[in-house]
């Protein structure tokens, strides 16, 4: 909705959800008066600020991974791809992601538009016990230091940047 102050500028208020789930970026934009409106996809900014997340997500998990953090490094995987899914949800289906860190049901609402392989499909429900396991000692078999080894978060690392690109190129080809 757009409204008309005594100043020279045109405000948008946009809020995050409304009664009926629908989605609308969470973030107020502003522009002056005399600036043409731009032509984009509405909801750009949120998937670009998810997507600019995501690597900044997959840049801790990569550092904690050089520093021997790999429960930490395990976890940031996780969310490094829980993110790109919801990152393609709002791009894709222009509403908000469910809230939760299941990684395939995430991908059940862009499956369609989303190919993965069968192997791909597996590991999902692999990595996600990861955002709890690699947290809370009370849902481990274990301190979450002593359960991801080197070997097994390269193992994660190695087969979620591959998802990461398939949906980063779904959103690239969808132009947003």
């Amino acid at each position: 909705m757009a409204s008309r102050g005594k100043g020279s500028k045109r405000t948008y208020d946009i809020k995050r959800r409304d009664k009926s789930d629908t989605f609308t970026p969470l973030r107020s934009v502003t522009s002056k008066a005399s600036d043409p409106p731009k032509k984009s996809h509405p909801f750009r900014n949120e998937v670009n600020l998810w997507l600019k997340d995501l690597d900044d997500t997959l840049k801790v998990a990569s550092d904690n991974f050089t520093l021997g953090n790999y429960h930490v490094a395990a976890f940031y995987t996780h969310q490094a791809v829980e993110k790109a899914l919801k990152a393609v949800i709002i791009a894709l289906k222009h509403k908000a992601p469910p809230k939760t860190h299941r990684l395939r049901l995430l991908y059940s609402e862009v499956s369609a538009e989303v190919p993965l392989t069968a192997e791909q499909l597996r590991f999902l429900g692999e990595l996600t016990p990861v955002a709890r396991r690699a947290r809370y000692v009370d849902v481990a078999p274990g301190l979450p230091s002593e359960i991801y080894t080197k070997e097994i978060v390269e193992q994660y690392m190695e087969k979620a940047l591959p998802i990461i690109d398939a949906i980063k190129a779904c959103i690239a080809a969808q132009g947003v």
